[in-house]
């Protein structure tokens, strides 16, 4: 994710110098097209005030009801971590409950090496972070490495740039990768078994699976992944209308390894990880905008139409918020609830959020990949 980041900023610098002629993308790369965003000079449209020979202030009329509050933004408290997944180059992308245990997955395992040699991913006991918050145990936390065995898919995928997301089905453990080769993005799906002592994760890479994408965008693949009565759903990045006109997701069958199209429909800016599906099919994902990802800008989210904005979403652009969905098992549908909006730092410090697991009954759990920061969060349910 990183390097969509800094792609997106030598975009930004050279449209600044020259509207036309800077992106060199293949054409059947769909490329950022200009938006003028929204500036704070516009002057709001203002009433007239009464002349002075008015004796009083005119009378509302029934069309000037008033507004409904904004929405309650839901606070970000900030679980300290130490080791090297503090560092931004640990490139979080994603993270799941495997037990009682977080499983914390880098976009490059094989730059974390185990004790043993071994690359690796992160893991934190649930108690300990319980503990954190409770305020029985002092932080900052420091996660194990779980050793983590994986074909080199340096070599064997050409354009290889990591993996993008994790999901636990028993002792099965699933994951997405993404490759960019020569301009032309691939999806993948692979499986393998974790062993319950948290010894070591190991992947099958006769698993090994393509998962088409529905429209082709420069870095864009599969960063959300749930897992689902014999099969794993795979929900792609961009879904916007203009971006993507006809959105779909994926569900794979583990035992052909088929890939099938799931109606799936429009959703603006990016979506990243999301939480395991409950017993309804129910489940959240996290759904953010970073200003310097300026191709997945709109002037019309029907979310923020139909919601309302918070009170620090109306002061920037940057989208961090939640978005509860449901499977039905033929398609995917947002549900009735309200979207889940975080109260924002600002806009030159969006968090780049593509982690998310629910915490018990008390709230989320979230993490960053690179940007501002590697942060784990703690986000706890709002009260109706």
């Amino acid at each position: 994710m990183k390097y969509k980041i800094l792609i997106g900023m030598v975009i930004l610098l050279s449209i600044s110098m020259t509207l036309t002629g800077c992106l060199g993308i293949e054409e059947e790369i769909i490329l950022p097209t200009e938006t003028t965003l929204p500036t704070s000079t516009s002057p709001p449209t203002q009433t007239p005030l009464p002349s002075a020979t008015s004796t009083s202030l005119p009378s509302p009329t029934p069309s000037q009801t008033p507004l409904p509050p904004p929405p309650q933004e839901a606070l970000v408290q900030v679980i300290p971590l130490t080791g090297p997944i503090a560092s931004p180059d640990a490139q979080i992308s994603g993270m799941a409950w495997y037990g009682d245990t977080l499983v914390i997955l880098p976009q490059y395992p094989e730059k974390n090496i185990a004790q043993t040699g071994a690359a690796s991913v992160f893991a934190l006991s649930k108690q300990d972070i319980l503990d954190y918050l409770s305020g029985s145990l002092i932080g900052p936390l420091t996660p194990f490495m779980l050793p983590f065995q994986a074909p080199n898919f340096a070599s064997q995928i050409p354009g290889y740039e990591g993996y993008e997301a994790i999901a636990f089905d028993g002792e099965l453990v699933f994951l997405t990768i993404e490759a960019n080769h020569q301009g032309s993005m691939q999806g993948f799906l692979i499986s393998g078994i974790i062993q319950p002592d948290l010894n070591q994760i190991r992947l099958d890479p006769t698993s090994l699976t393509e998962i088409p994408l529905p429209v082709q965008i420069f870095n864009y693949a599969y960063e959300t992944l749930l897992i689902t009565d014999g099969q794993a759903l795979t929900l792609y990045e961009a879904n916007g209308t203009e971006l993507n006109p006809n959105p779909s997701a994926f569900s794979i069958e583990r035992s052909s390894l088929t890939p099938n199209v799931v109606d799936f429909g429009n959703i603006e800016y990016r979506l990243t990880d999301a939480t395991a599906l409950d017993e309804n099919g129910r489940f959240w994902v996290m759904n953010i905008f970073m200003p310097i990802e300026f191709w997945l800008y709109t002037n019309s989210d029907p979310l923020f139409e139909k919601y309302g904005q918070g009170d620090t979403h109306t002061e920037h652009m940057n989208v961090e918020r939640m978005l509860e969905l449901q499977y039905d098992g033929e398609s995917f549908s947002l549900t009735e609830n309200e979207p889940v909006q975080l109260e924002l730092i600002d806009e030159f410090n969006s968090r780049n959020w593509e982690a998310l697991v629910i915490l018990e009954d008390m709230g989320f759990l979230a993490m960053t990949d690179t940007y501002p920061e590697t942060i784990l969060g703690f986000i706890p349910f709002l009260e109706n």
